[in-house]
């Protein structure tokens, strides 16, 4: 079984390898040279995170190895953004699966224009990983929208700059849209880092920022601010696969395991990689009996060996694995484990981003290796053909001729948000028409919806100080004998234990 052990770590090392080599293609180029960035997230997952989703870096990627600091702002905004109306209620299982009819439109506005502004990584080792999915996804949908009449008459065109997924680019190219007149009514991100170094610019600019960076500090620190989240944050999504775990404990275990949970996080070297363990959601295991030991930090490349943090997680009495990362991040914790012949004495899942197409295209033939690792799913996804934006998401990347490998959670990230941005604008319309939309009437229209619908796959939470959903999935990912695999439905939506910040709580935690 050494032999059989090496070949699989020579195997994983070889395809890691071959991915740094590749660049992802995009139609977009930057409009002025960027300086290279180490990580971001994305998104895209980012987004790229995810994070655009499959991307260069990841969804959705996103952060990089060291992270540029945003420049904090010296004073708070002189004033709170006040909301215009309360959320009436806990959103319900059905609000968070996107089961929503569409608005009809008060006035149509034929002739019309409106520019979605976005930034992400489209050159640079972060855009080479996480991919080009969120912008199939985007143009995809806007496509779409647009032969459907567009929102109310008006048609939307897609502006998209790249800033590596380097949080002053995002800084700098933001302050350029800005600057634009008429001024953005909403701005696109996916990385946390984006989300962090903007949450202040965004909020005394009053325009609303979407983020797949889903960042509880950008989010929530202050409370009131202009970031929305395309997702849960990543501290609630530990928090609830803690839950899942802690209630379906007996089955799941390992064969070995006693009663005690004990959690050994690994998380990339940046902030999305100390995204799920947070002050709060670490209180939050503690209050439920679970152990979770200190967080390992894994190097944002292609190439890392993270032996020395998974040895020193399981040395420590781990029997679950969280991998707060994406792309090729789980890709070597997944082959480091199998490698170990660790596998089967730990449970491992991760956030999710890390459960995405781009992990088993970089395993290769050795794609089968990720058969049984759990994911944390706020939305719906490729399998789930029997919902609306999933079959129009299928027919329009059927007709894109895109190969069977974008597939992946930043094309439907970005598909879905684009309908979302479209509900939002509808609304807003209907409130002050075409000729009122501001990035603060656009604000207020996401406050008075509380819950919006992106495109029947998932929802987003707007109402009051919610900033981000609040309801997931759990997925597992099962390979058939044929090679085929599925991300099969373990848990059913549900809704995920709140770990926002404190309110007033400092920047520094």
């Amino acid at each position: 079984m050494k032999r059989g052990k090496w070949v699989v770590i020579g195997l994983l090392l070889a395809l890691l390898l071959a991915l740094a080599a590749c660049g992802g293609g995009t139609t977009a180029t930057p409009t002025e040279p960027a300086e290279e960035a180490i990580a971001t997230e994305a998104p895209a997952e980012e987004p790229t995170e995810e994070p655009a989703a499959e991307p260069t870096e990841e969804p959705a990627a996103e952060e990089p190895t060291e992270e540029p600091a945003a420049e904090e702002p010296t004073e708070e905004p002189t004033e709170e953004p006040a909301a215009t109306e309360e959320p009436t209620a806990e959103p319900t299982e059905e609000a968070a699966t996107g089961e929503m009819a569409a608005e009809e439109c008060a006035e149509t506005y034929d002739g019309e224009t409106i520019v979605i502004y976005q930034a992400a990584g489209l050159t640079g080792p972060l855009a080479q990983i996480l991919g080009d999915g969120f912008i199939n996804g985007s143009n995809d949908a806007v496509e779409r929208i647009n032969a459907d009449g567009g929102v109310c008459g008006v048609m939307m065109e897609l502006r998209l700059e790249d800033s590596q997924y380097d949080p002053e680019q995002e800084v700098a190219i933001f302050e350029r849209y800005r600057a634009e007149e008429p001024a953005p009514v909403l701005h696109l991100t996916y990385g946390s880092g984006a989300a962090i170094a903007l949450k202040e610019r965004v909020t005394e600019d009053q325009i609303p920022h979407i983020t797949a960076g889903l960042s509880d500090e950008a989010f929530y620190l202050p409370r009131g601010g202009y970031t929305f989240g395309t997702g849960p944050i990543y501290s609630d999504q530990f928090a609830g696969f803690l839950t899942w775990l802690q209630e379906n404990w007996a089955d799941v275990k390992p064969a070995e395991a006693g009663d005690e949970i004990v959690v050994g996080v690994i998380g990339w070297a940046n902030a999305f990689g100390a995204g799920a363990t947070t002050p709060t959601a670490l209180a939050y295991a503690e209050e439920q009996g679970i152990t979770v030991l200190p967080l390992e930090s894994q190097e944002i490349s292609p190439t890392a060996d993270v032996t020395g943090q998974l040895q020193n997680l399981l040395a420590n009495g781990a029997n679950v694995i969280y991998v707060q990362s994406l792309s090729f991040g789980p890709a070597q914790v997944i082959g480091t484990l199998r490698a170990l012949q660790a596998w089967d004495s730990v449970v491992v899942g991760g956030v999710n981003w890390s459960l995405n197409t781009d992990v088993v295209n970089i395993l290769g033939e050795n794609a089968a290796l990720m058969d049984g690792y759990y994911g944390v799913m706020p939305s719906y996804w490729w399998n789930d053909t029997d919902n609306p934006g999933v079959q129009m998401a299928l027919e329009d990347f059927a007709a894109s001729e895109l190969p069977e490998t974008k597939k992946d959670v930043g094309y439907l990230l970005s598909y879905g948000q684009m309908f979302g941005v479209a509900n939002v604008l509808r609304h807003a319309m209907n409130m002050v028409g075409f000729e009122g939309l501001t990035g603060q009437t656009v604000f207020e229209a996401m406050q008075d919806m509380g819950t919006i619908d992106v495109g029947g796959m998932a929802t987003w939470q707007a109402g009051g100080e919610d900033r981000a959903p609040n309801m997931a999935q759990i997925r597992q990912v099962q390979f058939n004998e044929d090679g085929t695999y599925e991300f099969v439905v373990i848990e059913d939506f549900f809704e995920l234990p709140d770990t926002r910040p404190p309110a007033g709580v400092s920047m520094g935690r």
